[in-house]
């Protein structure tokens, strides 16, 4: 009797462990997936611009935007995605004078690197696109080359509420060497290098 007892056990046990890692085998599964999310930009438009004494009392605000992305899941640590990110107006100024707005926009193909712990994936994330500017300036004082390539990289974590449902929060930054021209009553200004570092936060979903 003891003897079936302890069998049964056993048997019960190890079906629930096997259980239990088909489940988080299914966390870190192959196949596509979709994110969307909120961006908070932090100031550092003003770091490229500052470079030229002239421009040393530079000011540009901070913005908040949205970004979204769409991929696949090639191996429990690995993906590839396409991101896109859309940011509002950034306020420039000099001197107390408004030089205009700096809309900008990011395009890129990323490589994701992922550590499949369960329910909770840290990444790290590497990439390649295009930076584009739109300004809104008086008398031409602040214009960008359009269409700059760019670089990106990131980190972050998505934690599994369900097998299909996930939350993500993360860091990322873009550099791209877009040439950027300030006009003032001094003269043209202009620095090469451009970008961005965002706070993201969204939700995704694993088919």
């Amino acid at each position: 009797m003891k003897i079936r007892r302890l069998a049964l056990t056993t048997l019960f046990v190890s079906l629930a462990l096997h259980a239990a890692r088909a489940a988080d085998d299914d966390f870190a599964r192959p196949g596509p997936y979709l994110g969307v999310g909120a961006s908070r930009s932090v100031n550092v438009v003003e770091a490229f611009l500052d470079g030229t004494p002239v421009l040393q009392d530079i000011k540009v605000s901070d913005s908040w935007g949205v970004n979204g992305r769409v991929g696949y899941r090639v191996t429990s640590w690995f993906s590839v995605e396409a991101e896109y990110e859309w940011l509002d107006a950034f306020n420039a100024s000099l001197g107390g004078a408004h030089l205009g707005t700096l809309d900008l926009q990011s395009a890129t193909g990323n490589l994701r690197f992922i550590a499949p712990l369960r329910r909770f994936q840290p990444y790290l994330l590497l990439g390649a696109g295009a930076l584009f500017a739109k300004t809104n300036t008086p008398f031409n004082a602040l214009t960008v080359d359009h269409a700059a390539f760019a670089g990106r990289v990131g980190l972050g974590f998505d934690v599994y509420l369900t097998q299909n449902l996930l939350l993500n929060a993360g860091v990322e930054g873009v550099l791209s060497p877009a040439e950027v021209k300030i006009t003032t009553g001094a003269g043209t200004f202009s620095e090469h290098g451009l970008g961005t570092v965002t706070f993201q936060f969204g939700v995704g979903y694993r088919f």
